[in-house]
Protein backbone atom coordinates (compact mmCIF):
# COMPACT_ATOMS: atom_id res chain seq x y z
CA UNK A 1 0.00 0.00 0.00
CA UNK A 2 1.34 3.40 -1.03
CA UNK A 3 0.59 6.88 0.32
CA UNK A 4 -0.04 9.13 -2.66
CA UNK A 5 2.34 12.10 -2.91
CA UNK A 6 3.66 14.51 -5.53
CA UNK A 7 0.56 14.46 -7.74
CA UNK A 8 -0.76 17.36 -9.76
CA UNK A 9 -4.27 18.65 -9.11
CA UNK A 10 -5.31 17.13 -12.45
CA UNK A 11 -4.05 13.70 -11.38
CA UNK A 12 -6.01 13.91 -8.13
CA UNK A 13 -9.08 15.00 -10.09
CA UNK A 14 -8.71 11.90 -12.30
CA UNK A 15 -8.56 9.73 -9.19
CA UNK A 16 -11.67 11.51 -7.88
CA UNK A 17 -13.52 10.70 -11.09
CA UNK A 18 -12.54 7.02 -10.83
CA UNK A 19 -13.77 6.90 -7.23
CA UNK A 20 -16.99 8.75 -8.04
CA UNK A 21 -17.80 6.45 -10.95
CA UNK A 22 -17.19 3.37 -8.81
CA UNK A 23 -19.61 4.67 -6.16
CA UNK A 24 -22.24 5.86 -8.63
CA UNK A 25 -22.25 2.61 -10.63
CA UNK A 26 -22.35 0.33 -7.57
CA UNK A 27 -25.37 -2.00 -7.49
CA UNK A 28 -26.87 -1.75 -4.01
CA UNK A 29 -28.60 -4.50 -2.10
CA UNK A 30 -32.40 -4.26 -2.51
CA UNK A 31 -32.66 -3.15 1.15
CA UNK A 32 -30.49 -0.08 0.58
CA UNK A 33 -30.44 2.98 -1.63
CA UNK A 34 -27.20 4.14 -0.06
CA UNK A 35 -25.42 7.32 -1.02
CA UNK A 36 -27.34 7.68 -4.29
CA UNK A 37 -30.50 8.36 -2.26
CA UNK A 38 -29.00 11.79 -1.55
CA UNK A 39 -26.67 12.27 -4.53
CA UNK A 40 -28.71 11.67 -7.66
CA UNK A 41 -26.43 12.43 -10.62
CA UNK A 42 -23.01 11.25 -11.70
CA UNK A 43 -21.70 14.82 -11.78
CA UNK A 44 -22.93 15.52 -8.24
CA UNK A 45 -21.26 12.29 -7.11
CA UNK A 46 -18.04 13.57 -8.68
CA UNK A 47 -18.36 16.92 -6.88
CA UNK A 48 -18.89 15.06 -3.59
CA UNK A 49 -16.07 12.55 -4.04
CA UNK A 50 -13.67 15.12 -5.50
CA UNK A 51 -14.08 17.21 -2.34
CA UNK A 52 -13.29 14.23 -0.14
CA UNK A 53 -10.42 12.99 -2.32
CA UNK A 54 -8.76 16.40 -2.63
CA UNK A 55 -9.00 16.92 1.15
CA UNK A 56 -7.63 13.43 1.81
CA UNK A 57 -4.71 13.96 -0.57
CA UNK A 58 -3.84 17.43 0.76
CA UNK A 59 -3.91 16.10 4.33
CA UNK A 60 -1.73 13.04 3.58
CA UNK A 61 -4.55 10.55 4.12
CA UNK A 62 -4.94 9.09 0.61
CA UNK A 63 -3.49 5.67 -0.22
CA UNK A 64 -3.48 3.35 -3.20
CA UNK A 65 -2.79 -0.33 -3.68
CA UNK A 66 0.27 -0.16 -5.95
CA UNK A 67 1.72 1.73 -8.90
CA UNK A 68 -1.19 0.37 -10.96
CA UNK A 69 -3.65 2.18 -8.63
CA UNK A 70 -6.16 -0.66 -8.56
CA UNK A 71 -7.93 0.91 -5.60
CA UNK A 72 -7.91 3.84 -3.20
CA UNK A 73 -8.38 4.38 0.50
CA UNK A 74 -8.73 7.33 2.85
CA UNK A 75 -7.40 6.51 6.30
CA UNK A 76 -7.60 8.68 9.43
CA UNK A 77 -7.13 8.36 13.16
CA UNK A 78 -4.29 7.21 15.40
CA UNK A 79 -1.00 7.52 13.54
CA UNK A 80 -2.70 8.41 10.26
CA UNK A 81 -3.78 12.00 10.85
CA UNK A 82 -6.89 14.01 10.08
CA UNK A 83 -8.21 16.44 7.48
CA UNK A 84 -6.64 19.89 7.80
CA UNK A 85 -9.05 22.70 8.67
CA UNK A 86 -8.89 24.65 5.36
CA UNK A 87 -9.42 21.43 3.39
CA UNK A 88 -12.25 20.46 5.72
CA UNK A 89 -14.02 23.75 5.06
CA UNK A 90 -13.63 23.37 1.29
CA UNK A 91 -14.88 19.79 1.56
CA UNK A 92 -18.01 20.85 3.45
CA UNK A 93 -18.83 23.58 0.91
CA UNK A 94 -18.42 21.17 -2.02
CA UNK A 95 -20.51 18.51 -0.28
CA UNK A 96 -23.26 21.10 0.25
CA UNK A 97 -23.26 21.82 -3.49
CA UNK A 98 -23.34 18.12 -4.41
CA UNK A 99 -26.23 17.45 -2.03
CA UNK A 100 -28.28 20.32 -3.41
CA UNK A 101 -28.12 22.88 -0.64
CA UNK A 102 -28.08 23.24 3.11
CA UNK A 103 -31.44 21.58 3.89
CA UNK A 104 -30.51 18.44 1.92
CA UNK A 105 -27.09 18.39 3.54
CA UNK A 106 -28.74 18.63 6.96
CA UNK A 107 -30.98 15.65 6.12
CA UNK A 108 -27.97 13.66 4.92
CA UNK A 109 -25.97 14.37 8.07
CA UNK A 110 -28.97 13.48 10.23
CA UNK A 111 -29.31 10.15 8.42
CA UNK A 112 -25.61 9.35 8.74
CA UNK A 113 -25.65 10.05 12.49
CA UNK A 114 -29.00 8.37 13.24
CA UNK A 115 -29.70 6.03 16.16
CA UNK A 116 -26.92 6.90 18.56
CA UNK A 117 -24.33 8.35 16.20
CA UNK A 118 -21.51 6.83 14.22
CA UNK A 119 -19.13 4.20 15.49
CA UNK A 120 -16.46 6.92 15.46
CA UNK A 121 -18.48 9.18 17.77
CA UNK A 122 -19.08 6.27 20.12
CA UNK A 123 -15.38 5.39 20.16
CA UNK A 124 -14.53 9.01 20.98
CA UNK A 125 -17.12 9.07 23.76
CA UNK A 126 -15.57 5.93 25.23
CA UNK A 127 -12.10 7.53 24.85
CA UNK A 128 -10.91 4.63 22.73
CA UNK A 129 -8.21 5.15 20.09
CA UNK A 130 -8.76 3.88 16.57
CA UNK A 131 -7.87 4.03 12.90
CA UNK A 132 -10.79 4.71 10.59
CA UNK A 133 -11.21 3.64 7.00
CA UNK A 134 -13.03 6.72 5.72
CA UNK A 135 -13.29 5.51 2.14
CA UNK A 136 -12.28 2.34 0.34
CA UNK A 137 -12.89 1.62 -3.33
CA UNK A 138 -11.48 -0.80 -5.87
CA UNK A 139 -11.81 0.22 -9.50
CA UNK A 140 -14.29 -2.07 -11.33
CA UNK A 141 -11.69 -3.54 -13.70
CA UNK A 142 -9.58 -4.68 -10.72
CA UNK A 143 -12.34 -6.11 -8.53
CA UNK A 144 -12.30 -9.78 -7.55
CA UNK A 145 -8.50 -9.85 -7.46
CA UNK A 146 -7.93 -9.50 -3.71
CA UNK A 147 -7.15 -5.78 -3.72
CA UNK A 148 -9.62 -4.88 -0.98
CA UNK A 149 -8.19 -7.64 1.21
CA UNK A 150 -4.64 -6.36 0.64
CA UNK A 151 -5.55 -2.81 1.65
CA UNK A 152 -7.43 -3.89 4.75
CA UNK A 153 -4.66 -6.24 5.85
CA UNK A 154 -2.21 -3.35 5.61
CA UNK A 155 -4.48 -1.25 7.82
CA UNK A 156 -4.83 -4.12 10.32
CA UNK A 157 -1.04 -4.35 10.58
CA UNK A 158 -0.72 -0.59 11.10
CA UNK A 159 -3.41 -0.69 13.79
CA UNK A 160 -1.82 -3.67 15.51
CA UNK A 161 1.46 -1.79 15.77
CA UNK A 162 -0.41 1.10 17.40
CA UNK A 163 -2.51 -1.20 19.59
CA UNK A 164 -5.80 0.29 18.33
CA UNK A 165 -9.00 -0.90 16.67
CA UNK A 166 -9.94 -0.41 13.03
CA UNK A 167 -13.40 1.02 12.36
CA UNK A 168 -15.53 1.94 9.38
CA UNK A 169 -19.13 2.46 8.41
CA UNK A 170 -20.81 1.68 5.11
CA UNK A 171 -24.16 2.23 3.44
CA UNK A 172 -24.94 -1.21 2.01
CA UNK A 173 -25.71 -4.65 3.43
CA UNK A 174 -23.58 -6.46 0.85
CA UNK A 175 -20.60 -4.16 1.44
CA UNK A 176 -20.90 -4.85 5.17
CA UNK A 177 -20.94 -8.60 4.54
CA UNK A 178 -17.80 -8.26 2.42
CA UNK A 179 -16.01 -6.42 5.21
CA UNK A 180 -17.07 -9.14 7.67
CA UNK A 181 -15.62 -11.74 5.32
CA UNK A 182 -12.37 -9.77 5.36
CA UNK A 183 -12.00 -9.81 9.13
CA UNK A 184 -14.25 -7.09 10.53
CA UNK A 185 -17.16 -7.54 12.92
CA UNK A 186 -20.57 -5.96 12.45
CA UNK A 187 -21.02 -3.73 15.48
CA UNK A 188 -24.53 -2.49 14.74
CA UNK A 189 -26.97 -1.55 11.98
CA UNK A 190 -28.50 1.91 12.19
CA UNK A 191 -31.84 2.54 10.49
CA UNK A 192 -31.42 6.00 9.02
CA UNK A 193 -34.68 6.30 7.10
CA UNK A 194 -36.44 4.61 4.20
CA UNK A 195 -33.99 2.26 2.50
CA UNK A 196 -31.00 3.97 4.09
CA UNK A 197 -28.97 2.07 6.67
CA UNK A 198 -25.54 2.60 8.12
CA UNK A 199 -23.55 -0.54 8.97
CA UNK A 200 -20.92 0.04 11.67
CA UNK A 201 -17.97 -2.37 11.65
CA UNK A 202 -14.93 -2.85 13.86
CA UNK A 203 -11.83 -5.00 14.12
CA UNK A 204 -10.55 -5.00 17.68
Amino acid sequence: MIKLKGLSREEVTTISRQIADAFYDYKYNEADLGLVKFIRSREDMFIYMNAITQAAYNSGLLYTTSDKREGYMMLSGEGAGSVKLPDGIRMIMAEKKALGGFSNMKAFIKACFAEGGTIESRMKKAKRKYMKVEMLVVRPEFQGQGNMRKMLENVYKMADRKGVSVILDTDDKDKAARYEHLGMKLDRIRNSGEKFHMYDLVKE
